[in-house]
């Protein structure tokens, strides 16, 4: 008979029990209980899982006290110290607190520790090419919110206790920062007369003075207008203020495929099938609206509970030719790592959008990009498809799709989105 493997002792049982309870209330959206369920263990067992739940949650309520003391004290632990991943999500709630200089500091030692380690290499881009009326405007709400008084705790508070840090057009009432992104800051704010929290993304000053490139923020929000589908976040308006633009966005509370990715590595295939198939609608309703979006990829889709499933951030997407069927770039844009090749070269068609879908899939099945190293070595490696093959037992159609889409020549992948559809059986 085999050997019967010994039983866990009660401790390390309770210790796995409590964190799979903290884990389904965060699933759940039950921040305040995630909490509630960690502290019935006495901190150094819960573990780099443990600690990272309590920082997700206050990444949510934007408590960055708590989240800079957690991460201080695990800095003083020896199987912490070391955590790419609790040094990661610490540098998302830094950048989110207005706190670039250190966000920045951190990607920079991720990067040189691990190599591109999830989007540090994106994020850390970024934050080197912010204005400087942005920095500015980071920096102040650092001051006002992240050297303040210990909140209450993740669980403690909802997104509304957080202090007004300012009002735009007497109607939006600022408590936070959400992100900074190549054309502006995006705000956490209240919408007053609607009674509902947005996205409130505020246009570069710089940008604003640019005449070009105030007429492409300006197309962005024309764009957005156009896409109103229940698997893309919505945009609601654009508001003139002080001389300068908002554009008001449905405010989604849930994570990025890239932090799940960080978090948990690779999703199971019966996930993977549900969320490429909600992308893969999205896409359908973009491309019949001669939109690409040019920048897909798990940072810019956003998933929660059951099938909640959405694509966003369409900031550099635009409209493509319906009789050529693409667009020719001036600069080549997008994320490397995700971009077909034809963009490199800048040219971006719908079937640019197609690969990309294909990278975003390989990276929810293996929890690793397929192509690594400079961003001069990825034109190479995707020209001779030069990517570590796929992992046994993947359903058929999945491992299909996701060869099919990483081809090299265009037209040798899915002819269309529709196609996608049908590739994963949802349409």
């Amino acid at each position: 008979a085999p050997e019967a493997r010994p039983s866990p002792a009660p401790e390390e049982a309770l210790t796995a029990e409590i964190l799979a309870r903290a884990k389904a209330r965060f699933t759940d959206g039950s921040f305040r209980e995630v909490l509630e369920e960690l502290e019935k263990l006495p901190r150094p067992r819960w573990g780099e899982a443990g600690c990272a739940l309590a920082l997700r949650v206050s990444l949510r309520l934007s408590d960055f006290w708590y989240a800079k003391n957690l991460f201080e004290w695990a800095g003083r632990q020896a199987g912490l110290r070391d955590s790419a991943l609790l040094q990661y999500l610490f540098a998302i709630i830094c950048e989110r607190a207005g706190d670039a200089k250190r966000a920045a500091a951190t990607y920079d030692k991720l990067l040189r520790i691990s190599g591109n380690y999830q989007d540090c290499e994106a994020r850390l881009r970024r934050l080197r090419r912010l204005p400087a009326e942005d920095a500015r405007t980071m920096s102040a709400y650092f001051e006002t919110t992240g050297r303040g008084r210990p909140g209450r705790g993740p669980g403690r508070q909802s997104r509304t206790d957080l202090p007004v840090l300012r009002e735009v057009a007497g109607r939006f009432s600022i408590h936070g920062l959400l992100g900074v992104g190549g054309s502006g800051i995006v705000f956490l704010a209240k919408d007053k007369v609607r009674n509902r929290l947005v996205a409130l993304k505020r246009m570069s000053t710089e940008i604003y003075r640019s005449p070009e490139d105030r007429a492409l923020f300006m197309e962005e929000a024309k764009t957005l207008s156009e896409l109103r589908h229940p698997r893309i976040v919505e945009f609601y308006e654009a508001v003139e203020f002080e001389e300068n633009v908002y554009l008001v966005l449905e405010y989604v509370d849930w994570e990025t495929l890239q932090t799940v990715i960080a978090l948990r590595g690779r999703l199971t295939p019966g996930e993977v099938m549900l969320i490429l198939r909600a992308v893969a609608e999205a896409l359908v309703f973009a491309h019949e609206k001669k939109v690409i979006h040019r920048d897909l990829k798990p940072g810019n889709i956003v998933a929660g509970p059951k099938d909640f499933v959405k694509v966003m951030d369409f900031g550099i997407a635009r409209h493509f030719d319906p009789d050529t069927m693409d667009i020719q770039e001036v600069d080549v844009v997008g994320t490397p790592p995700f971009m077909a090749p034809e963009q490199h070269a800048g040219v971006t068609t719908p079937l640019s959008d197609i690969y990309s879908f294909g990278v975003t899939a390989y990276a929810l099945v293996t929890g690793r990009l397929p192509f690594a190293g400079p961003p001069t070595l990825y034109y190479s490696q995707k020209m001779e498809r030069d990517y570590p093959r796929l992992p046994a037992g993947l359903p058929a159609p999945l491992r299909e799709l996701v060869d099919r889409c990483l081809m090299f020549d265009p037209a040798r992948r899915p002819p269309n989105a529709a196609s996608l559809l049908r590739m994963l059986g949802g349409g």
